[in-house]
């Protein structure tokens, strides 16, 4: 019997532009139903629910064509009584048109998908499978990055960012079993320390509370204590940028900058692809 196989989607903000070109060229490669289970928070969110639905080219069709940079991350949103990173204008996409995400197919699909959200009060991860009818609604919750949008409320309980607790769940896919992992994760492996200091990260700092600082200084010592483990895992197989990613930062929504991020990801998955013995 061969070992149960999964996928793990990290974090990344609009650096999911790679992930998705990593995801979508392993799922016309491979199949949709490759994996037994699918972890992923923030926006792997939406890139892993067009995978196990089976719609790379959809999912492509937005990061390329629908997806507007103005709507999506627009300080002025805020004048218009949206959120500043509108995630309701993304869930909007996804709800009609060309690119349709097909939710209700969700519940007759083999592939278990798993997305990680942040409970605000404890800082905890909280790991849950969506359905057709709240899927739209843990998708935002995993991607609530704090500042940028406000916390989802669901069930009376605040959500935001999974990646802020768990920003690549491969510990989680191995507690529930699974022995062939694969991973996409969108930072080169020197990017400890490295990484751009952007305008928009110093805003994003200044403005954010005590709580959430804290948040982000654990999520900092999680990145860290990913490398090492992924250093020590031998067995898992992960997919990541040789090189910084040509987005500046985690909301920055170019859109020449967004298609050579995708096509970084294509080109990776691909040569990923040529020594790959699954």
């Amino acid at each position: 019997m061969r070992k149960k196989r999964a996928l793990v989607i990290g974090v990344g903000g609009l650096r999911g532009t790679y992930d998705a070109g990593v995801a979508f060229t392993l799922c016309r490669e491979l199949g949709p139903d490759y994996f037994d289970a699918i972890y992923a928070c923030s926006a792997g969110a939406y890139t892993a629910a067009h995978f196990a639905l089976n719609q790379p080219d959809s999912g492509e069709n937005v990061w390329r064509n629908y997806l507007d940079g103005n709507k999506l991350v627009n300080f002025f949103n805020l004048f218009h009584g949206r959120q500043m990173f509108d995630l309701e204008y993304l869930t909007d996409v996804f709800k009609s048109g060309e690119t349709l995400l097909h939710a209700e197919n969700l519940s007759r699909i083999p592939t278990v998908l798993t997305y990680v959200l942040t409970e605000l009060h404890s800082g905890n991860p909280i790991y849950v499978q969506p359905t057709p009818e709240n899927i739209f609604d843990f998708m935002k919750a995993s991607s609530a990055m704090p500042f940028l949008h406000s916390p989802i409320i669901l069930d009376g309980v605040a959500y935001i960012d999974g990646g802020l607790s768990d920003p690549l769940p491969f510990a989680k896919a191995k507690a529930d079993g699974y022995e062939d992992i694969m991973i996409i994760y969108s930072k080169p492996r020197n990017f400890l320390g490295k990484e751009r200091y952007d305008i928009s990260s110093r805003l994003f700092a200044a403005c954010i509370s005590p709580q959430i600082a804290s948040l982000l200084k654990r999520q900092k010592l999680h990145s860290q204590n990913i490398e090492h483990e992924l250093e020590s895992e031998k067995d898992i197989k992960i997919i990541r940028p040789k090189n910084q990613l040509p987005l500046t930062s985690f909301i920055d929504s170019d859109k020449g900058r967004m298609n050579a991020t995708f096509d970084m990801g294509i080109a990776d998955a691909r040569e990923f692809l040529k020594t790959y013995h699954g």
